[in-house]
């Protein structure tokens, strides 16, 4: 065997072994092999050295076994991971598994026949800068989650997380809500007048009122208008001008604006977007070959290779005419990645139309998206008659504008708003006589600031420089996970919130952390990444110098535990129903609750939001005291009255019996969530759903309350099978 090449995804694995056939080896790391350990924090700090302990992911010795048995019968071993800092580090742990001699490094930025033959004809080494760069984030980052987060277990409850970018963003939201909640209305007017000149009617707006601007006008503004615009008064043009006005297309599409126009055009998170993209990058299958159908979906990059953008002239001139086509090169922002291109499909003659029947809806949509914007890029401008027109009465100014398009040029293929107006202007001149047939005057309020979606989140993460192509959907799905943020509406377009629980890590961490978790550190970090892949910084300095303010603000922290948590404890007004000293609100394990302020004298507890427990007639098996129903963690579930001195809980039951043998009908909760099942282990009734004061007409049992319609398990034993089989299946596609 000559040639073994290594790929991180076993997609891409087969795509290439297709396109290059059997003589050339196309093995799969699938995915990193190595990483810090899950249990430790996995760096050793030693005379001022950051070591990172990296060791082979658990269930990866297979696979690490078959790399280098396959290595040590190839002449050349060719690594071939994604090409970003990723991808590097891969290669590296790669190269340091196989220890072969001829191992080189090549970078794929399109799975393409040509793509690949580029990539072999100029194998190079492992870009050992770019390793340190990605070491040096890993290292970052794992030193602010495994040292912060266990602040917050002790100050609210285990499971919370902090992160170097994750925290800015949360504090980015979160001033964003304390922005709309500060907010107060305040109320103006704005006036628009309906003109006639020439026979046509057309609406303008009140821009100016002796030379100054007059968009927001107050109260005695608005009144002072009105007693002077009287509907009939003569007006007077005070300019008219027309002309052609241009539009210039956006540029092709880089990860976040990717993720940003797949958000508001598709609806998808960024994570599907990220997900979709990777799948039309690593192979399709188009009848008799498997390609690539855009280029590396992670870049900051808005360069396009000048041979494609020469035969993107080409196809334009051939299919819509030369009027079409107008070749562009597009600027990077400073510290984008000039290796990489914008996301791009690798051959425009494999059009939208062409692939859709190898494609499932979504990819087909996003693939269509990238297409259209790349094709719209290297187009002509859109033209539009433009005319505007100002009208004047003493010292009045009301203007106008309409746009009627002439020429369509890339809007053919692309485009996301109407800019044409409804109506167009007549041809005036100065001496024209113009009518206000009627003043309309228009009562608002100044609005908040809107709150950040998934799309605008990015955007602003983008433009204060924080984080990277490869994080921001992980940066957006990580505050989610973490119960850090919901979204307004279930839309997946809908803006995010912060919740009660994000607000109080971040009311935690920002005051104490201050110097950390802001924007202006995390851009400079961000930007000292760059210098360190560029050579320009020394990866331990970098990581020393962040070291010694942290590890200080550390110890402060540590040592003001008990403060803070004094701090949290709210006062509520109530008292406590067993010793009557006030009631508190506390954080804990399972969210905010109440707790009398006697502890650990006094240990009642309490859920935010519940009335004192409810006893019920059943009776503690182990003491005889009344049972109670309580809410924890799990839903629902019934504890002796007598707690703490009896510890006995048992399952919550339903008011109605078994429909099957009679017995008590039980609320549970489950990996898919809640369920309801019959007490009597003989018995096999278990429902997803539970039972309705409905009875059954042939029976008499209590039916289920399905969301389509109750129905009879007893007497539709396969309908309850179907349905059980039904939910959990929507549940699983829910969480995937």
């Amino acid at each position: 065997m000559k040639d073994l090449i290594i790929v991180e995804s076993p997609t891409k694995a087969r795509t290439i072994k297709k396109l290059l056939g059997p003589k050339t080896r196309v093995i799969s790391s699938k995915g990193h092999i190595k990483d810090l350990p899950k249990s430790r924090l996995g760096v050793k700090i030693e005379d001022g050295k950051f070591i990172p302990e990296y060791i082979k992911i658990r269930g990866k010795a297979k696979d690490i076994k078959l790399i280098q048995d396959a290595a040590k019968k190839a002449e050349r071993v060719l690594l071939a991971p994604d090409p970003d800092r990723e991808g590097e580090a891969i290669a590296q742990h790669l190269a340091e598994e196989i220890g072969n001699e001829h191992v080189a490094r090549i970078r794929f930025y399109e799975i393409t026949k040509r793509g690949i033959a580029e990539a072999l004809a100029n194998p190079g080494q492992i870009d050992h800068l770019l390793v340190d760069a990605h070491r040096t984030r890993r290292v970052l980052d794992r030193l602010v989650g495994y040292k912060v987060s266990p602040l917050l277990w002790k100050l609210v409850r285990s499971g919370l997380s902090a992160g170097r970018v994750q925290s800015v963003a949360l504090r980015i939201l979160c001033e964003r809500e304390a922005e709309i909640e500060g907010f107060k209305p305040e109320t103006y007017w704005v006036i628009k007048g309906l003109f006639e000149a020439r026979g046509e009617r057309f609406e303008a707006e009140l821009v100016k009122i002796k030379d100054k601007k007059a968009e927001r006008l107050d109260e005695g503004q608005m009144r002072k208008a009105k007693t002077i615009l009287r509907a009939g008064i003569d007006a007077q043009v005070a300019k008219f001008e027309r002309g052609p006005k241009s539009f210039t297309p956006s540029p092709p599409f880089k990860t976040s604006t990717l993720q940003q126009e797949a958000a508001s055009a598709l609806h998808f998170a960024p994570k599907r977007t990220m997900r979709l993209a990777q799948g039309l990058y690593e192979g399709v299958t188009l009848e008799e070959t498997t390609v690539g159908l855009i280029t590396y979906m992670r870049t900051d990059s808005l360069r396009i290779a000048h041979e494609f953008i020469a035969s993107t002239e080409n196809f334009i001139v051939q299919t819509m005419g030369e009027e079409y086509s107008k070749p562009r090169a597009y600027r990077d922002r400073k510290g984008a990645q000039a290796a990489h291109e914008a996301i791009r499909p690798t051959l425009l003659a494999r059009s939208p139309d062409f692939v859709a029947p190898h494609l499932d809806r979504d990819s087909k949509h996003l693939y269509g998206l990238i297409y259209r914007r790349y094709l719209a890029s290297q187009m002509a401008d859109s033209v539009y008659d433009q005319r505007t027109v100002g009208i004047e009465h003493e010292g009045y100014l009301f203007r106008a504008r309409s746009l009627k398009r002439i020429f369509e040029g890339y809007e053919k293929v692309y485009s996301r708003e109407k800019r044409e107006t409804d109506f167009l202007l007549p041809e005036l001149a100065k001496t024209d006589g113009v009518r206000l047939v009627k003043l309309m005057i228009e009562r608002k309020e100044t609005q908040p600031p809107q709150r950040y979606t998934q799309a605008s989140l990015i955007r602003r993460l983008e433009r204060y420089g924080i984080g990277r192509p490869s994080t921001y959907a992980s940066i957006v799905d990580t505050l989610a996970e973490r119960h850090y943020t919901r979204r307004e509406a279930r839309k997946r377009s809908a803006p995010l919130m912060p919740t009660e629980l994000g607000r109080v890590v971040n009311d935690i961490l920002v005051p104490r952390f201050a110097d950390l978790f802001n924007v202006k550190f995390t851009r400079r970090m961000e930007a000292e990444l760059d210098q360190i892949a560029e050579g320009k910084l020394d990866w331990q300095r970098a990581l020393s110098d962040f070291w010694k303010p942290f590890s200080a603000a550390l110890e402060k922290v540590e040592a003001e535990i008990p403060e803070i948590k004094q701090e949290m404890v709210k006062e509520t007004g109530e008292t406590c129903p067993k010793c009557g000293k006030p009631l508190v609100e506390k954080w804990g394990r399972f969210g905010k609750f109440l707790a009398c302020s006697g502890f650990p004298t006094c240990r009642y507890t309490r859920p935010i939001g519940d009335a004192e427990p409810q006893e019920i007639e059943k009776r503690c098996p182990e003491c005889g005291a009344a049972m109670v129903v309580k809410v924890g963690r799990f839903g629902r579930f019934l504890a002796c009255s007598r707690y703490p001195e009896c510890k006995t809980t048992m399952p919550y039951v339903l008011g109605h019996p078994c429909p099957l043998c009679g017995g008590e009908v039980l609320e549970l909760r489950g990996k898919l969530g809640k369920f309801y099942k019959c007490s009597n282990d003989a018995c096999t009734f278990t429902s997803p759903y539970p039972l309705s004061d409905e009875r059954c007409p042939a029976c008499d049992a209590h039916m289920v309350a399905a969301p389509a319609g109750a129905f009879c398990v007893r007497c539709n034993p396969e309908k309850m099978k179907a349905k059980t089989a039904k939910k959990r299946k929507s549940e699983d596609d829910s969480k995937a």
